[in-house]
């Protein structure tokens, strides 16, 4: 003989004054909607209406016992949000505000969120963007039905500094539902709401998250090439520093002394910022100086030059070893080659927000094409990592004679 099976019964049960609460609202709500019907009765003295009124209330607190029983039977007790036509939840944006509340109207006023809230298409939408505000009701209902809005509220963040907590509340609005029994439907729609927008608010935090990682890993290898290419510019000067001054402690030793003093100057202020991706015009102008001093000494009075550039000009940040590069190659290239005295002028000017440096000479002039060497190359892949297309570098020949070279950076800071 095979046993009856009866499945145990839940041991959830709730709270008394919540239940006697909730059987009041009921009782009190279906008093509140059929108060003008119930006094219209009395006048007429139709008793057997009066009947079916007191059978109707039956019915709502019949209605109340069985969604009861069916939390119980769910294994889920009671609480005052399920009873409430203005259920409040809040939730918090990991993002900013105006990105908030564009997801949060995105979401709001989708097809999927419109299905689940049980609709047969989107949800009725209104929103206030300035007051941060989102109300959202069944279609067709001239929102007169249940209601449920959503507030975006934050405090402005400081510039530099993380965003502070965005709050995002969502509550149930007062509607024609309010009449009937309670069953936890508007609180279940405020749950659909914030698990939509967590939902969405994640995908675009992750999104965002995914993006930074992106940008911090591209400046990690940007910084890591340039740091590269600048390691190739600077043993190029230096080599061509002591190879110079190892020809004057053969020639001249006064002279070479001189020298070392200029390179040691030198050293002493360029050491310090050979591993940053950014100086400044006046430091750089500082080292052109010291560079061009040593090969005044070894050129004697075949080389002269002049500096031109204001102290607002100097004050510019500057790509580091750019300069020094143009001004030895307007030397190797164009006036150490030459059998007559040269002069190099290094002209710094600043123009529609541009940084323009010229360095020109009237040397021998252009023997190969513009641009090629190891030299340009170099200087013409650094500007393209650091400002794209903000920056150029021109090798023009003048008709006077010698070479121009124009480097054109931002003007960042003026």
């Amino acid at each position: 003989m095979t046993p009856l099976f009866i499945p145990p019964l839940s041991s959830i049960t709730h709270e008394p004054r919540l239940v006697w609460r909730y059987h009041a609202q009921t009782l009190l709500r279906h008093l509140t909607w059929t108060a003008l019907p119930l006094a219209v009765l009395a006048l007429i003295g139709g008793p057997w209406l009066l009947l079916d009124y007191m059978l109707l209330a039956l019915a709502s607190i019949s209605l109340s016992r069985r969604y009861l029983f069916e939390l119980r039977e769910a294994g889920i007790a009671l609480t005052p949000q399920m009873i409430s036509t203005s259920p409040r939840l809040a939730i918090i944006s990991p993002l900013d505000p105006l990105t908030t509340f564009d997801a949060c109207a995105e979401t709001l006023s989708g097809l999927a969120l419109g299905r689940a809230l049980g609709y047969v298409g989107p949800a009725a939408f209104s929103y206030r963007p300035f007051k941060g505000r989102i109300t959202l009701a069944p279609p067709r209902s001239l929102f007169l039905w249940r209601r449920i809005e959503v507030i975006v509220s934050g405090q402005a963040g400081q510039p530099g500094q993380p965003w502070p907590p965005i709050n995002i509340e969502i509550r149930g609005r007062f509607g024609l539902d309010f009449f009937y029994v309670q069953r936890g439907e508007a609180w279940q729609a405020v749950q659909v709401v914030a698990d939509h927008l967590r939902i969405e608010l994640k995908r675009r935090h992750d999104i965002a998250q995914l993006l930074k990682r992106e940008r911090d890993l591209e400046r990690a290898a940007l910084h890591a090439k340039l740091a590269a290419l600048q390691a190739q510019v600077e043993p190029h000067f230096l080599f061509n520093t002591l190879a110079n001054l190892k020809y004057l402690v053969r020639t001249d030793s006064a002279l070479a002394q001189q020298m070392l003093d200029h390179l040691v100057g030198y050293l002493h202020n360029a050491m310090p910022d050979m591993r940053r991706v950014s100086s400044t015009l006046g430091r750089e102008l500082a080292l052109a100086a010291d560079y061009l001093a040593i090969m005044r000494i070894r050129m004697g009075e075949r080389l002269s030059f002049r500096i031109e550039a204001d102290d607002a000009g100097r004050a510019l940040p500057f790509p580091p070893a750019m300069l020094i590069s143009l001004v030895e190659n307007a030397i190797k290239h164009g006036l150490e080659s030459a059998t007559r005295p040269g002069e190099l002028v290094i002209r710094a000017t600043l123009d529609d927000g541009a940084l323009r440096v010229t360095v020109a000479d009237n040397g021998a002039g252009l023997c190969d094409e513009p641009g090629q060497g190891v030299g340009l190359a170099n200087i013409h892949e650094r500007l393209q990592l650091l400002y794209g297309a903000r920056a150029s570098l021109t090798v023009v020949a003048p008709e006077t004679g010698g070479v121009q070279a124009i480097l054109v950076v931002p003007g960042e800071g003026a």
